[in-house]
């Protein structure tokens, strides 16, 4: 018997411990663990981001030791992702009254790039401050201006093109291309970072607006990357930065930079996670641990784009939390570049050079303060929830929408709670199975025997077995993120998850409460029902049947609470 539970624990033990992929980390790799609390990493976030917004120059938007159009683009996003995790809204006066106010004056419509990128501001400014329709529906018109620029697979196919073109592609595979510039119709010019951008741009909107129109072009494009432009079997290179439209090849010789793959990464991540595409999920899986093995993404030639890939991996981290391998490795990744920011490219007063080598003129420039930037934002998301710490500086946090991002924490959590759960179960069944045996012999030996000696005890459910939250629209819901969990905790301070767990109103009701009669009244009729089961099962022994199975019956409290939350 006690041989036939350990195999059951251990089928039960690996049938959770296999995973499809490998993601060993690099044994290279060094500093991969940092011991800075949560709290220590997002203060010196808030202060990379105070030093930029004290360069800002208001009259363009941003600081202006870097005149570049995607440097407002790439500044609005990474202040409001840091208000959005963080909960806050401590950059909301720059990014929509400034830098964002200032863009949407004057479009620049030269480049499409462009135009997606300050879409992506749009998108972030939205979700981080719920600021009405406004945000949206300018990233909104930001997505019409380019999809003029745009080849859909339909048109491919008609050989309907936006601009003359001679090509030896066969006409289906231009699908999902998009031209690098707007303004010029005779340019035929294909840059993987303007296609990235687009599908990232694509996707959130498909999210936030359930329209399939942006699902689709996101979808074509993650293809036509994936066809010409992504090649796995090249690690040294992985995605190349220009294609050439004419001879339907990539060009060589140009070394690829970090935002031609991480806003690729960052949009093939939801994509995935909204259309639960298994083939999307495999090549963003099979992407990741070709990726991060890249170290060109972060030399001092990248300017202020390496943060996008950073922005990249930690899409696609939240958006799988159950991939704990994935997580792992993202995880070491970032830790990695925060510990070599922290160490190498730190000035002093909130300020950061551009190399993270620990080279280079020790001087404050924009790009390196938002490379920085974005990393530190990373390693304050990642970092372990701190129940009992408290965000220092806190600002009034305006509401979120309801596409929320969050970690693995929770989500490990439920999961490791089903794992116990299940193997508490088949222990005590075995165990009960036992003393059902051995009680039965000693009924046999003693007929005279008290009931009362093998009288089960009551087995009652102290937390459900199965997440009760059912995901909607098949998008895989992610665990709350610190704020969140910190904001919806009781009065009396509890604020874990498992704690929270334990509050849960469907939870209680699966436990008799002190003092409550009805849960006293359906005890003491579990406790009747057992004791006839028992005198059923000690009759049939002394007619010489005991061998049989004990009839199935109604098991009150524990299947009501079990059938209730599987049909939740």
């Amino acid at each position: 018997m006690l041989a036939r539970c350990l195999l059951q624990l251990a089928v039960l033990c690996l049938s959770r411990c296999v995973y499809a992929q490998d993601y060993t980390i690099p044994s290279g790799w060094e500093n991969t663990v940092s011991n800075a609390s949560r709290a220590e990493r997002l203060n010196a976030a808030r202060g990379a981001a105070s030093e930029i917004q004290r360069r800002v120059d208001p009259t363009i938007g941003f600081p202006d030791d870097n005149i570049y159009y995607e440097t407002g683009a790439n500044m609005a996003i990474i202040f409001a992702s840091q208000d959005h995790y963080s909960g806050n809204s401590s950059w909301r006066s720059q990014v929509l009254g400034n830098t964002l106010s200032l863009y949407e004056a004057e479009y620049n419509q030269n480049a499409t790039r462009d135009i997606a990128y300050y879409g992506l501001a749009e998108v972030a400014a939205y979700i981080a401050y719920n600021d009405s329709a406004t945000r949206l529906d300018t990233a909104k018109q930001s997505f019409d201006i380019v999809y003029a620029d745009f080849i859909n697979v339909t048109d491919a196919h008609r050989k309907h093109y936006p601009r003359p073109l001679n090509t030896t592609c066969h006409n289906s595979s231009l699908g999902g291309l998009l031209f690098q510039t707007h303004d010029n119709a005779t340019d035929i010019t294909v840059f993987a970072s303007a296609i990235g951008t687009w599908i990232a741009l694509g996707a959130h909107l498909a999210e936030l607006t359930g329209n399939t129109t942006y699902l689709t072009a996101a979808e074509q494009s993650i293809q036509f990357m994936q066809t010409h432009m992504i090649n796995l079997s090249f690690p040294s290179t992985v995605v190349w930065q220009q294609f050439n439209v004419s001879t339907c090849a990539t060009i060589a010789g140009v070394e690829p930079l970090a935002w031609d793959i991480g806003p690729y990464i960052e949009g093939l991540s939801i994509v995935a996670n909204i259309t639960q595409n298994s083939t999307y999920t495999q090549f963003l899986t099979s992407l990741v641990p070709s990726v991060v093995i890249v170290p060109e993404w972060h030399d001092d030639t990248q300017y202020s784009l390496k943060g996008t890939i950073i922005r990249g991996l930690l899409e696609a981290r939240l958006r799988n939390p159950s991939n704990t391998g994935l997580v792992a490795l993202i995880d070491s990744y970032i830790t990695l570049q925060y510990n070599a920011v922290t160490n190498n490219a730190a000035i002093g007063n909130n300020e950061y050079k551009l190399t993270w080598l620990g080279n280079g003129t020790a001087e404050y420039t924009t790009p390196g303060n938002m490379a920085a930037l974005d990393v530190l934002n990373a390693a304050f998301v990642i970092a372990p929830i701190e129940t009992s710490t408290s965000d220092t500086n806190p600002t009034n946090s305006s509401s979120k929408h309801s596409s929320t991002r969050i970690g693995a924490i929770v989500g490990g959590t439920v999961g490791g709670v089903a794992a116990v759960v299940a193997l508490a179960l088949v222990l005590f069944a075995c165990l009960r199975r036992r003393r059902r045996a051995r009680d039965a012999d000693k009924a046999t030996s003693d007929p005279q025997a008290s009931r009362a000696d093998h009288e089960p005890d009551p087995f009652i459910l102290t937390a459900p077995m199965r997440d009760p939250v059912t995901e909607k629209g098949g998008i895989q819901q992610r665990a709350p993120l610190f704020h969140e969990i910190h904001n919806s905790a009781t009065t009396n301070g509890s604020s874990s998850p498992s704690m929270a767990a334990m509050s849960d109103p469907s939870v209680a009701q699966m436990r008799p409460t002190v003092g409550d009669p009805d849960a006293m009244h359906a005890l003491e009729r579990s406790l009747v029902l057992e004791r006839r089961l028992d005198d059923l099962i000690h009759t049939l022994a002394n007619h010489g049947e005991n061998e049989s199975n004990p009839p199935e019956y109604d098991g009150d409290v524990p299947n009501h609470a079990s059938e209730h939350h599987e049909g939740v």
